[in-house]
């Protein structure tokens, strides 16, 4: 597997979680909760502009 299919694969995968995370967030009741689905989500879109940055450069 070379590296852009490997980052390709990756970021799928990580878009799958952060939709997961969102729908998590919006149906918890605890504020506490939400917050962290929230920063995970903020991570995980870090996540995803770095794998965006590295796929244009390949």
């Amino acid at each position: 597997m070379d590296e852009k299919m490997m980052l390709t694969y990756n970021r799928a995968s990580l878009k799958m979680i952060r939709n997961n995370l969102h729908v998590y967030a919006m149906e918890a009741s605890d504020p506490v909760a939400q917050n962290t689905y929230h920063e995970s989500m903020m991570k995980i879109d870090d996540l995803l502009a770095n794998i965006d940055l590295k796929l244009k450069e390949i």
